[in-house]
């Protein structure tokens, strides 16, 4: 049975609005080359405007088979 180990890439909030920065193509395809892919997304829930709820993207959870 394979084994894995893990990178979790956090995604920052920042901006006027707190928008998140976001992840770029080059650091995607950078993990990409070192073999990572993508095998989950982590999201939480925060209070908008109006005190709706809504959900996010936090983090980015990648893994990769150990050598």
């Amino acid at each position: 049975m394979p084994q894995w180990e893990y990178k979790i890439v956090s995604l920052e909030r920042g901006g006027l609005f707190g928008a998140s920065e976001g992840v770029s193509e080059e650091l995607l395809n950078r993990l990409g080359e070192d073999d990572w892919e993508l095998a989950a997304s982590l999201t939480g829930s925060e209070t908008g405007l109006g005190g709706r709820p809504k959900s996010r993207t936090s983090a980015l959870v990648f893994k990769r088979p150990k050598e």
